[in-house]
Protein backbone atom coordinates (compact mmCIF):
# COMPACT_ATOMS: atom_id res chain seq x y z
CA UNK A 1 0.00 0.00 0.00
CA UNK A 2 1.15 3.52 -0.70
CA UNK A 3 2.19 5.44 2.39
CA UNK A 4 2.22 9.22 2.78
CA UNK A 5 5.60 10.90 3.14
CA UNK A 6 6.63 10.60 6.76
CA UNK A 7 8.01 14.12 6.95
CA UNK A 8 6.48 17.31 8.23
CA UNK A 9 2.92 16.61 7.22
CA UNK A 10 0.37 19.17 8.31
CA UNK A 11 -0.45 16.99 11.32
CA UNK A 12 3.16 17.38 12.45
CA UNK A 13 3.04 21.12 11.92
CA UNK A 14 0.30 21.42 14.52
CA UNK A 15 2.71 20.16 17.15
CA UNK A 16 4.42 23.52 17.63
CA UNK A 17 3.62 24.42 21.24
CA UNK A 18 6.37 26.99 21.60
CA UNK A 19 5.08 29.48 19.07
CA UNK A 20 1.41 28.49 18.60
CA UNK A 21 1.54 28.90 14.83
CA UNK A 22 -1.89 29.18 13.23
CA UNK A 23 -2.40 26.15 11.02
CA UNK A 24 -3.95 26.46 7.59
CA UNK A 25 -5.71 23.48 6.07
CA UNK A 26 -7.03 23.24 2.52
CA UNK A 27 -10.28 21.28 2.59
CA UNK A 28 -12.86 20.29 0.01
CA UNK A 29 -16.41 19.13 0.62
CA UNK A 30 -17.65 15.73 -0.49
CA UNK A 31 -21.14 14.24 -0.37
CA UNK A 32 -20.78 10.56 0.50
CA UNK A 33 -23.45 7.86 0.40
CA UNK A 34 -27.16 7.71 -0.42
CA UNK A 35 -28.58 10.04 0.75
CA UNK A 36 -25.45 12.17 0.70
CA UNK A 37 -23.58 13.01 3.90
CA UNK A 38 -21.40 16.12 3.84
CA UNK A 39 -17.77 15.60 4.84
CA UNK A 40 -14.76 17.90 4.42
CA UNK A 41 -11.34 16.39 3.78
CA UNK A 42 -7.84 17.81 3.33
CA UNK A 43 -6.36 17.94 -0.18
CA UNK A 44 -3.08 15.99 -0.19
CA UNK A 45 -0.92 15.45 -3.27
CA UNK A 46 1.64 13.63 -1.12
CA UNK A 47 -0.49 10.51 -0.58
CA UNK A 48 -2.93 8.37 -2.57
CA UNK A 49 -5.77 7.28 -0.31
CA UNK A 50 -9.06 8.88 0.68
CA UNK A 51 -10.23 8.29 4.21
CA UNK A 52 -12.77 9.97 6.50
CA UNK A 53 -13.93 10.10 10.12
CA UNK A 54 -10.86 10.81 12.27
CA UNK A 55 -11.42 10.19 15.99
CA UNK A 56 -11.87 13.79 17.08
CA UNK A 57 -11.17 13.09 20.76
CA UNK A 58 -7.52 12.41 19.89
CA UNK A 59 -6.93 15.83 18.31
CA UNK A 60 -4.07 17.80 19.82
CA UNK A 61 -6.20 20.63 21.20
CA UNK A 62 -9.80 21.54 21.99
CA UNK A 63 -9.97 23.91 19.02
CA UNK A 64 -8.76 21.18 16.67
CA UNK A 65 -11.31 18.75 18.13
CA UNK A 66 -14.06 21.29 17.48
CA UNK A 67 -12.85 21.80 13.90
CA UNK A 68 -12.71 18.03 13.47
CA UNK A 69 -16.36 17.66 14.48
CA UNK A 70 -17.38 20.57 12.25
CA UNK A 71 -15.84 18.82 9.22
CA UNK A 72 -18.62 16.23 9.33
CA UNK A 73 -18.94 12.50 9.90
CA UNK A 74 -19.79 9.75 7.42
CA UNK A 75 -22.00 7.06 8.95
CA UNK A 76 -22.08 3.96 6.71
CA UNK A 77 -25.24 2.66 8.39
CA UNK A 78 -27.15 5.67 7.05
CA UNK A 79 -26.25 4.97 3.41
CA UNK A 80 -28.27 2.72 1.11
CA UNK A 81 -25.26 2.26 -1.22
CA UNK A 82 -22.59 1.39 1.37
CA UNK A 83 -20.62 -1.85 1.01
CA UNK A 84 -18.14 -3.24 3.54
CA UNK A 85 -15.03 -4.52 1.71
CA UNK A 86 -13.77 -6.51 4.72
CA UNK A 87 -10.25 -5.16 4.50
CA UNK A 88 -8.18 -2.92 6.77
CA UNK A 89 -5.02 -0.83 6.68
CA UNK A 90 -2.90 1.44 8.87
CA UNK A 91 -1.52 4.70 7.46
CA UNK A 92 1.24 6.47 9.42
CA UNK A 93 1.95 10.19 9.12
CA UNK A 94 4.77 12.40 10.37
CA UNK A 95 2.94 12.68 13.68
CA UNK A 96 -0.18 10.61 14.10
CA UNK A 97 -1.61 7.60 12.32
CA UNK A 98 -4.96 6.20 11.26
CA UNK A 99 -6.41 2.71 11.17
CA UNK A 100 -9.06 2.31 8.49
CA UNK A 101 -11.62 -0.18 7.25
CA UNK A 102 -12.14 -0.15 3.50
CA UNK A 103 -15.65 0.44 2.21
CA UNK A 104 -17.20 1.46 -1.08
CA UNK A 105 -19.96 3.99 -1.59
CA UNK A 106 -21.10 6.76 -3.89
CA UNK A 107 -19.27 10.09 -3.79
CA UNK A 108 -20.57 13.35 -5.23
CA UNK A 109 -19.24 16.88 -5.39
CA UNK A 110 -21.80 19.39 -4.06
CA UNK A 111 -23.37 21.71 -6.66
CA UNK A 112 -22.36 19.39 -9.50
CA UNK A 113 -24.02 16.67 -11.55
CA UNK A 114 -21.12 14.29 -10.95
CA UNK A 115 -21.94 11.25 -8.82
CA UNK A 116 -19.26 8.56 -8.68
CA UNK A 117 -20.47 5.08 -7.78
CA UNK A 118 -18.78 2.28 -5.85
CA UNK A 119 -15.70 4.28 -4.89
CA UNK A 120 -13.31 2.57 -2.48
CA UNK A 121 -12.07 4.59 0.50
CA UNK A 122 -11.27 4.20 4.17
CA UNK A 123 -13.33 4.85 7.28
CA UNK A 124 -11.24 5.42 10.38
CA UNK A 125 -11.68 3.01 13.26
CA UNK A 126 -8.89 4.62 15.28
CA UNK A 127 -6.68 7.64 14.77
CA UNK A 128 -4.10 9.59 16.69
CA UNK A 129 -3.40 13.33 16.46
CA UNK A 130 -5.33 13.74 13.21
CA UNK A 131 -8.20 16.21 13.13
CA UNK A 132 -9.30 15.90 9.49
CA UNK A 133 -9.81 13.20 6.90
CA UNK A 134 -7.51 13.20 3.89
CA UNK A 135 -8.08 12.94 0.15
CA UNK A 136 -4.86 11.64 -1.38
CA UNK A 137 -4.39 12.71 -5.01
CA UNK A 138 -1.18 10.88 -5.88
CA UNK A 139 -1.00 7.79 -8.10
CA UNK A 140 -3.75 5.19 -7.75
CA UNK A 141 -4.15 1.58 -8.79
CA UNK A 142 -5.06 2.28 -12.41
CA UNK A 143 -1.56 3.48 -13.35
CA UNK A 144 1.48 1.26 -13.94
CA UNK A 145 3.50 3.69 -11.82
CA UNK A 146 1.47 2.93 -8.69
CA UNK A 147 1.55 0.17 -6.11
CA UNK A 148 -1.91 0.92 -4.74
CA UNK A 149 -4.12 -2.14 -5.19
CA UNK A 150 -7.30 -0.21 -6.02
CA UNK A 151 -8.45 2.83 -7.98
CA UNK A 152 -8.34 6.07 -6.02
CA UNK A 153 -10.44 9.20 -6.52
CA UNK A 154 -8.34 10.50 -9.44
CA UNK A 155 -8.73 7.13 -11.19
CA UNK A 156 -12.47 6.94 -10.56
CA UNK A 157 -13.12 10.41 -11.95
CA UNK A 158 -11.40 9.31 -15.16
CA UNK A 159 -12.78 5.77 -15.36
CA UNK A 160 -16.35 6.91 -14.71
CA UNK A 161 -16.05 9.57 -17.45
CA UNK A 162 -16.32 12.54 -15.13
CA UNK A 163 -13.01 13.82 -16.52
CA UNK A 164 -11.13 13.09 -19.73
CA UNK A 165 -7.76 12.68 -18.07
CA UNK A 166 -6.12 11.62 -14.83
CA UNK A 167 -5.03 15.20 -14.26
CA UNK A 168 -5.98 18.13 -12.05
CA UNK A 169 -4.80 21.62 -11.21
CA UNK A 170 -4.38 23.37 -7.89
CA UNK A 171 -4.37 27.04 -6.92
CA UNK A 172 -3.98 27.48 -3.17
CA UNK A 173 -4.13 31.27 -3.43
CA UNK A 174 -1.88 33.80 -1.77
CA UNK A 175 -1.45 34.07 1.99
CA UNK A 176 -3.32 37.39 1.82
CA UNK A 177 -6.59 35.80 0.72
CA UNK A 178 -8.78 33.05 2.12
CA UNK A 179 -11.32 32.65 -0.68
CA UNK A 180 -9.48 32.06 -3.96
CA UNK A 181 -8.28 28.47 -3.53
CA UNK A 182 -9.57 26.01 -6.13
CA UNK A 183 -9.00 22.43 -7.24
CA UNK A 184 -10.02 21.56 -10.81
CA UNK A 185 -10.21 17.91 -11.84
CA UNK A 186 -9.51 17.49 -15.54
CA UNK A 187 -9.08 21.18 -16.18
CA UNK A 188 -7.18 24.41 -15.66
CA UNK A 189 -8.15 28.01 -14.95
CA UNK A 190 -6.09 30.37 -17.11
CA UNK A 191 -7.14 33.27 -14.88
CA UNK A 192 -5.14 31.85 -11.98
CA UNK A 193 -1.64 32.32 -13.39
CA UNK A 194 0.59 34.60 -15.45
CA UNK A 195 2.64 33.65 -18.49
CA UNK A 196 2.78 30.22 -20.14
CA UNK A 197 2.55 26.92 -18.31
CA UNK A 198 5.91 25.15 -18.41
CA UNK A 199 6.11 21.38 -18.05
CA UNK A 200 8.51 19.22 -16.06
CA UNK A 201 8.73 15.42 -16.30
CA UNK A 202 7.62 13.50 -13.24
CA UNK A 203 10.69 11.65 -12.01
CA UNK A 204 10.83 8.02 -11.01
CA UNK A 205 10.92 6.86 -7.39
CA UNK A 206 13.43 8.65 -5.16
CA UNK A 207 15.10 8.11 -1.78
CA UNK A 208 15.12 4.33 -2.10
CA UNK A 209 11.35 4.06 -2.56
CA UNK A 210 9.71 1.95 -5.26
CA UNK A 211 6.55 4.03 -5.66
CA UNK A 212 5.89 7.10 -7.76
CA UNK A 213 5.12 10.49 -6.30
CA UNK A 214 5.05 13.97 -7.79
CA UNK A 215 8.84 14.34 -7.94
CA UNK A 216 10.38 16.96 -10.24
CA UNK A 217 13.92 18.25 -10.68
CA UNK A 218 14.74 21.58 -9.04
CA UNK A 219 17.78 23.26 -10.59
CA UNK A 220 18.46 25.79 -7.84
CA UNK A 221 17.10 27.93 -5.03
CA UNK A 222 18.39 31.43 -4.49
CA UNK A 223 17.35 34.90 -3.47
CA UNK A 224 17.09 38.32 -5.04
CA UNK A 225 17.91 41.04 -2.51
CA UNK A 226 17.84 44.70 -3.54
CA UNK A 227 18.04 43.64 -7.18
CA UNK A 228 21.08 41.38 -6.71
CA UNK A 229 20.66 37.59 -7.04
CA UNK A 230 22.60 34.70 -5.56
CA UNK A 231 22.15 30.92 -5.36
CA UNK A 232 22.27 28.71 -2.27
CA UNK A 233 24.55 25.69 -1.99
CA UNK A 234 23.05 22.18 -2.25
CA UNK A 235 19.91 23.48 -3.98
CA UNK A 236 19.95 21.32 -7.14
CA UNK A 237 17.95 18.21 -6.28
CA UNK A 238 14.67 16.32 -6.79
CA UNK A 239 11.70 17.75 -4.86
CA UNK A 240 8.21 16.40 -4.27
CA UNK A 241 5.17 18.70 -4.49
CA UNK A 242 2.91 18.17 -1.49
CA UNK A 243 -0.21 20.17 -0.64
CA UNK A 244 -0.46 18.17 2.59
CA UNK A 245 2.57 19.87 4.14
CA UNK A 246 2.38 23.38 5.52
CA UNK A 247 6.09 24.15 5.15
CA UNK A 248 8.86 23.18 2.74
CA UNK A 249 11.54 20.71 3.80
CA UNK A 250 14.87 21.74 2.27
CA UNK A 251 18.56 20.88 2.73
CA UNK A 252 20.11 22.45 5.80
CA UNK A 253 22.53 24.45 3.64
CA UNK A 254 19.59 26.06 1.81
CA UNK A 255 17.69 26.87 4.99
CA UNK A 256 20.85 28.31 6.53
CA UNK A 257 21.25 30.56 3.49
CA UNK A 258 17.66 31.74 3.78
CA UNK A 259 18.17 32.34 7.48
CA UNK A 260 21.23 34.49 6.82
CA UNK A 261 19.39 36.55 4.20
CA UNK A 262 16.57 37.15 6.68
CA UNK A 263 18.93 37.68 9.63
CA UNK A 264 17.06 34.93 11.46
CA UNK A 265 17.97 32.25 13.97
CA UNK A 266 17.05 28.60 14.31
CA UNK A 267 15.27 27.32 17.41
CA UNK A 268 15.34 23.92 19.11
CA UNK A 269 12.42 22.72 16.99
CA UNK A 270 14.32 23.36 13.79
CA UNK A 271 12.24 26.38 12.81
CA UNK A 272 13.86 29.60 11.64
CA UNK A 273 12.67 32.61 13.63
CA UNK A 274 12.77 35.94 11.82
CA UNK A 275 11.86 39.53 12.57
CA UNK A 276 8.21 40.15 11.73
CA UNK A 277 9.16 43.17 9.63
CA UNK A 278 9.95 40.57 6.94
CA UNK A 279 6.23 40.09 6.30
CA UNK A 280 6.42 43.39 4.41
CA UNK A 281 9.65 42.57 2.55
CA UNK A 282 9.26 42.13 -1.22
CA UNK A 283 12.73 40.67 -1.85
CA UNK A 284 12.28 37.16 -3.26
CA UNK A 285 13.29 33.55 -2.86
CA UNK A 286 13.76 32.15 -6.36
CA UNK A 287 12.96 28.51 -7.17
CA UNK A 288 14.44 27.70 -10.59
CA UNK A 289 13.22 24.58 -12.40
CA UNK A 290 15.17 25.25 -15.59
CA UNK A 291 12.34 26.40 -17.83
CA UNK A 292 10.35 28.21 -15.13
CA UNK A 293 11.31 30.23 -12.05
CA UNK A 294 8.84 30.80 -9.22
CA UNK A 295 9.79 33.95 -7.31
CA UNK A 296 8.27 34.11 -3.85
CA UNK A 297 8.35 37.41 -1.96
CA UNK A 298 9.65 37.11 1.58
CA UNK A 299 6.24 38.42 2.62
CA UNK A 300 4.63 35.24 1.23
CA UNK A 301 7.26 32.85 2.62
CA UNK A 302 7.30 34.12 6.21
CA UNK A 303 4.54 32.91 8.54
CA UNK A 304 3.40 35.22 11.33
CA UNK A 305 2.73 33.14 14.44
CA UNK A 306 1.68 36.07 16.63
CA UNK A 307 2.41 39.77 17.02
CA UNK A 308 6.00 39.06 18.08
CA UNK A 309 7.08 35.80 16.43
CA UNK A 310 7.44 35.01 12.72
CA UNK A 311 8.95 31.88 11.17
CA UNK A 312 10.40 30.93 7.80
CA UNK A 313 8.20 28.71 5.63
CA UNK A 314 10.93 26.04 5.42
CA UNK A 315 12.57 23.63 7.84
CA UNK A 316 15.98 21.93 7.43
CA UNK A 317 15.93 18.32 6.24
CA UNK A 318 18.86 16.61 4.52
CA UNK A 319 16.89 13.39 3.92
CA UNK A 320 14.11 14.58 1.63
CA UNK A 321 13.27 17.80 -0.21
CA UNK A 322 9.61 18.73 -0.21
CA UNK A 323 7.77 21.81 -1.46
CA UNK A 324 4.69 22.38 0.68
CA UNK A 325 2.07 25.09 0.92
CA UNK A 326 4.55 27.89 1.63
CA UNK A 327 5.83 27.33 -1.93
CA UNK A 328 2.61 26.22 -3.61
CA UNK A 329 0.71 29.38 -2.67
CA UNK A 330 2.91 31.24 -5.16
CA UNK A 331 2.53 28.72 -7.99
CA UNK A 332 -0.26 27.39 -10.18
CA UNK A 333 0.38 23.68 -10.62
CA UNK A 334 -1.08 21.05 -12.95
CA UNK A 335 -0.58 17.42 -11.91
CA UNK A 336 -0.89 15.34 -15.10
CA UNK A 337 -0.65 11.58 -14.61
CA UNK A 338 -1.63 10.81 -18.21
CA UNK A 339 1.41 12.61 -19.60
CA UNK A 340 3.58 11.99 -16.52
CA UNK A 341 4.39 15.66 -16.16
CA UNK A 342 3.91 18.64 -13.88
CA UNK A 343 3.02 22.00 -15.40
CA UNK A 344 3.71 25.19 -13.49
CA UNK A 345 3.40 28.97 -13.72
CA UNK A 346 3.52 31.88 -11.26
CA UNK A 347 0.23 32.20 -9.37
CA UNK A 348 -2.01 35.15 -10.11
CA UNK A 349 -5.73 35.85 -9.82
CA UNK A 350 -7.58 37.86 -12.44
CA UNK A 351 -10.96 36.14 -12.51
CA UNK A 352 -12.14 32.74 -13.71
CA UNK A 353 -11.65 31.09 -17.10
CA UNK A 354 -11.75 27.30 -17.02
CA UNK A 355 -10.93 24.88 -19.80
CA UNK A 356 -10.37 21.16 -20.20
CA UNK A 357 -6.87 19.73 -20.10
CA UNK A 358 -6.21 18.48 -23.65
CA UNK A 359 -4.89 14.99 -24.36
CA UNK A 360 -1.44 16.33 -25.23
CA UNK A 361 -1.16 18.28 -21.96
CA UNK A 362 -1.00 21.99 -21.20
CA UNK A 363 2.55 22.96 -22.14
CA UNK A 364 2.64 26.57 -23.34
CA UNK A 365 -0.97 27.42 -22.49
CA UNK A 366 -0.88 31.13 -21.69
CA UNK A 367 -2.30 32.57 -18.50
CA UNK A 368 -4.77 35.43 -18.73
CA UNK A 369 -3.17 37.52 -15.97
CA UNK A 370 -0.63 40.26 -16.62
CA UNK A 371 1.61 39.59 -13.64
CA UNK A 372 2.15 37.12 -10.82
CA UNK A 373 0.41 37.41 -7.43
CA UNK A 374 -2.25 39.73 -8.86
CA UNK A 375 -5.22 39.35 -6.54
CA UNK A 376 -7.37 41.93 -8.23
CA UNK A 377 -10.01 39.34 -8.95
CA UNK A 378 -11.05 41.01 -12.19
CA UNK A 379 -12.84 38.94 -14.80
CA UNK A 380 -11.01 37.51 -17.78
CA UNK A 381 -11.66 35.26 -20.73
CA UNK A 382 -15.28 36.24 -21.20
CA UNK A 383 -16.49 34.59 -18.00
CA UNK A 384 -19.99 34.92 -16.60
CA UNK A 385 -20.40 37.34 -13.70
CA UNK A 386 -22.42 34.67 -11.88
CA UNK A 387 -19.61 32.53 -10.49
CA UNK A 388 -22.02 29.99 -9.01
CA UNK A 389 -23.81 29.48 -12.32
CA UNK A 390 -20.55 29.20 -14.23
CA UNK A 391 -19.21 26.66 -11.76
CA UNK A 392 -22.32 24.54 -12.16
CA UNK A 393 -22.20 24.81 -15.95
CA UNK A 394 -18.61 23.60 -16.06
CA UNK A 395 -19.73 20.33 -14.49
CA UNK A 396 -22.69 19.56 -16.75
CA UNK A 397 -22.39 16.38 -18.79
CA UNK A 398 -20.05 13.48 -18.18
CA UNK A 399 -17.53 14.69 -20.76
CA UNK A 400 -17.70 18.40 -20.02
CA UNK A 401 -14.64 20.57 -19.60
CA UNK A 402 -13.72 19.90 -16.00
CA UNK A 403 -14.88 19.68 -12.40
CA UNK A 404 -14.10 22.80 -10.42
CA UNK A 405 -14.16 22.32 -6.66
CA UNK A 406 -13.86 25.23 -4.22
CA UNK A 407 -11.23 24.68 -1.55
CA UNK A 408 -12.07 25.84 1.95
CA UNK A 409 -9.18 27.51 3.76
CA UNK A 410 -9.52 26.38 7.36
CA UNK A 411 -7.48 28.49 9.80
CA UNK A 412 -7.19 26.63 13.06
Amino acid sequence: MRKPLSVSKRQEDTGVPLHDISQVSYLIELSIGTPGQSVKVAVDTGSSELWVDPVCQTSQSLSEAEECIANGIYDPSRSDTFEDLNSTNTIPYGIGAVQIEYVSDNIAFPDSTINLTDVQFGVATASRQLNEGIMGLSFGGNTPEADLSYNNIVDELYLQNATQSRAFSVALGSSDSDNDSVLIFGGIDTSKYAGPLRTLPILGPQNGETIYRYWVQLDSIGATVDGSSHTYDSSSLPVVLDTGSTFCSLPRAVVNGMMEDLDGQIDRQGQVLVDCSQVDNEDTFDFDFGNITIRIPYSQFVVQANSEVCVLGAIPDDQIALLGDSFLRSAYVVFDQNNMEIAMAPYANCGQSEQRIPDEGVSGVEGACDSANNDGGGDSGGGDDNAGSRLTASMLGLLSACISVPVVVDLL
